[in-house]
């Protein structure tokens, strides 16, 4: 037999190139909007508002629409490749509305959260599903390090800078342009790799899943076809979801640290700003990603984002998606107590920590369900997301702003530790083997013969963590 290679292949690198782009563009005109540009649209509490309120309705038309109807979609890459253009006219929109028409601004705003959610996070997402079943710990922890990338080093080199020098004397049209104009670029470059390279599923385009080249085309095709008829028979309809006391177990950690790093991400800015001249110590002006403080924090911020998104990829495919989230939750737990300090020293310490759990937590969601479900129920289960995740994702950026309001960065910063604290239990709670359980009794129910499946895999994982 031919030996498994340890790369993506070429149109599978194509793949993890058009998520990360997506992902960019997704990072840029949801979160630097509430970042940079809150001051001159209404401040930080109305921009999160809108956040709360696109988030939640993209994620219900999700959910009520695309949810139900996901097998009915005969081309996922070209469903993905309308919402991503639909999306870059609403950040276009955003873009070029001045301050004085705020009212149409918040609309077009809103109407960029739903569509770049739908396109970036659930269609892409998608495709990698399909393409990279056994690896997608480690093809996520790779694609998501654009979440730090674009956090980090591009918000202080594309945004800080333009809105410091054009917004100052009134531009803020052109500094928004100037600014946000890279995002939109790269953004359609990945559809466009879409559209000429990639398919549904890599047999489509004589690849092969996990660049797996021991599949022949003709085994390759009959797995396939298999796969597509299971899909059709999943047991795991959305009433069952819900009735699985073990899936909200793993679902609320995955949620909890991807809104708590999400959340503070909208408001990193106002936090560094904050202690204003003290982080000039860390400027570094003949390198324009540290010429100030703030931009020397984003940058450290983004280092250890990557690294984060890494190691903690590479963790949760070798040794289980709970293993990871538990370190991640502690992580997290960490970054909280240190950011309830008054010390600029802590508080950098706790962005930095922010940054690296913060890589990780957009692995978990997709990953977990990877690991510990059918792959032919991977768009049921992932699709079907119970209400818990679109509450905790939309609302967080709109209560951290409140806390912050209230009771300044220091009262978030306990939020956030709480937050860390329900993970680790959640997490403890969690048993895959509860997971095998009820979906053999969900077989039995549907007629179908049980097996040992999911058991067997979770042996496997156990014996990882057994020689760690």
């Amino acid at each position: 037999m031919e030996k498994k290679s340890i790369g993506f292949g070429t149109r599978g690198t194509l793949l993890l190139i058009y998520q990360m782009l997506a992902y960019a563009g997704y990072t840029a005109f949801t979160n630097f909007p509430q970042n940079v540009m809150s001051e001159y649209y209404g401040g930080t509490t109305t921009t999160t508002l809108m956040n709360l309120i696109g988030s939640m309705i993209g994620y219900c038309i999700t959910y009520f629409v695309v949810a139900p109807n996901i097998g009915k979609i005969k081309n996922m890459k070209r469903v993905g490749i309308i919402f991503g253009l639909i999306s870059l006219v609403f950040c276009a929109s955003i873009v070029l509305i001045p301050p004085t028409l705020n009212v149409l601004w918040c609309i077009c705003f809103v109407c960029v959260l739903i569509t770049t959610q739908l396109w970036g996070c659930f269609f892409v997402t998608q495709l990698i599903g399909n393409w990279f079943p056994r690896r997608k710990g480690t093809v996520m922890g790779i694609v998501t390090m654009a979440f730090p990338i674009v956090t980090g080093i591009c918000l202080s080199l594309f945004m800080t800078q333009f809105y410091a020098t054009l917004g100052i004397t009134g531009s803020i049209t052109m500094a928004s342009l100037v600014s946000f104009s890279p995002y939109w670029i790269v953004s359609l470059i990945g559809i466009i790799i879409c559209a000429i390279w990639l398919k549904d599923f890599p047999e489509q385009c004589g690849c092969y899943r996990d660049n797996d080249k021991n599949f022949t085309p003709e085994m390759a095709q009959e797995m396939l076809q298999r796969e597509i008829e299971a899909r059709k028979n999943s047991v795991w309809k959305r009433s069952k979801i819900w009735g699985c006391k073990d899936w909200w177990f793993n679902a609320v950690p995955s949620s909890l640290l991807l809104a708590c790093a999400m959340a503070f991400m909208v408001q990193i800015i106002p936090v560094l700003y904050s202690y204003g001249p003290a982080l000039d110590v860390l400027a570094v002006p003949s390198f324009v990603l540290m010429s100030s403080g703030a931009n020397a924090v984003l940058f450290g911020l983004s280092i250890f984002a990557c690294f984060g998104s890494w190691l903690l990829g590479v963790l949760d495919t070798k040794y289980g998606t709970k293993t990871a989230v538990f370190i991640t939750s502690w992580i997290m737990l960490a970054a909280g107590i240190l950011g309830i300090f008054d010390n600029v020293w802590t508080t950098i310490a706790a962005c930095w920590l922010l940054g690296m759990f913060m890589g990780a937590a957009s692995n978990f969601g997709l990953s977990s369900i990877v690991r510990y479900w059918r792959l032919e129920d991977f768009p049921a289960v992932m699709s079907g997301a119970p209400p818990v995740s679109t509450v905790i994702g939309a609302a967080f950026p709109f209560i951290v702003a409140s806390i912050a309001d209230a009771f300044t960065y220091k009262g978030a910063f306990i939020f956030v530790a709480i937050m860390a604290v329900i993970c680790i239990v959640f997490n403890r709670l969690f048993q895959p083997k509860g997971v095998a359980e009820y979906d053999r009794k969900l077989r039995i129910e549907a007629g179908l013969e049980p097996d040992n499946y999911l058991f067997d895999r979770i042996d496997m994982e156990k014996k990882a963590n057994a020689k760690a």
